[in-house]
Order: C-alpha cells, then structure tokens, then sequence
C-alpha cells in the first residue's frame, strides 16, 4: 500500500510505504508561504517523531502533510510580513521561527474543521506539540 504524503511547503512530493519514507526538503528560493488556512500546524523535535507521526496520520487518510526545517524554513518565515487575520498570529509565527532555531521541525496537515482535534490527538500520541488549526475565519489552539 502506498501513500503519497507532501512534505514540502510548496508541494514537493515523498513516497510513504510502511516501512520506508523519502522527502525532499524544501529549499528557500525566495518565494512566499501560502498561508496555513485549513491546516494543523505543529512542531515535532526529530526526524523519528515526524516520520512516525506521518505515518500515523497517513494510515487515518490524512496525507497532505508539510514540513520546514532548518535554516531554510527560518528564512521562508522570517519573510512573513503580513499574517492572516490580525495581531493574534504573530505569536504563533514567533514560535515556530524559534523553533526552527533551535532544530526543531514545523510539520502542517491539511485538514477539515471538524477532523482537526482527531489530527492533533494522533500527531501528539506521537510527540508533537503546540499544535494550532487556523481555520476559514479563526485559530484554534488544540494542544501546548
């Protein structure tokens, strides 16, 4: 059974089989991140973690999931100038840039409103926190 999971921002795409998953990292080329309206967003502390927590989310039949990492991810987001809906995301953008600082991953599921606590609880069964959904019209904080 294959499943194809996104793990770049900007559409990259990886190959998830059971037992073995590729990605292909974004790279900072200047272009903007699409905002993360419909989405799950998270930070997760190492590579095993996401790999479990793609996974996880895989096998529930969420496979739109992408990730930043690294000095590329701290570049694409510190370019960010304009958020959302107001000031209540800055904070968030905040966090995520420290994050990545300090080596962290920033995974984002796409997800339906009423699947996004289901999102949060598997990915943090498997490790992941400060998990946020930004809906059509608002943010939702799941888990810390």
């Amino acid at each position: 059974m294959k499943t194809h999971v996104d793990v770049g921002l900007l559409g990259q795409t990886a190959e998830h089989q059971q037992d073995f998953m590729t990605e292909t990292a974004i790279r900072d080329e200047g272009q903007s991140m699409p905002t993360p309206r419909g989405k799950v967003l998270g930070v997760v502390e190492t590579r095993e973690r996401l790999n479990e927590i793609v996974a996880a989310l895989a096998q529930a039949g969420f496979d739109k999931i992408t990730t930043l990492h690294g000095d590329d991810g701290v570049h694409l987001l510190e370019r960010v100038d304009d958020f959302f809906w107001g000031d209540a995301e800055g904070p968030i953008l905040q966090r995520h840039i420290e994050e990545l600082k300090a080596g962290n991953f920033i995974m984002s599921v796409v997800t339906p409103s009423d699947r996004a606590e289901e999102v949060a609880d598997i990915a943090a069964a498997h490790g992941a926190r400060f998990l946020v959904h930004f809906g059509m019209l608002s943010n939702t904080w799941l888990k810390k």
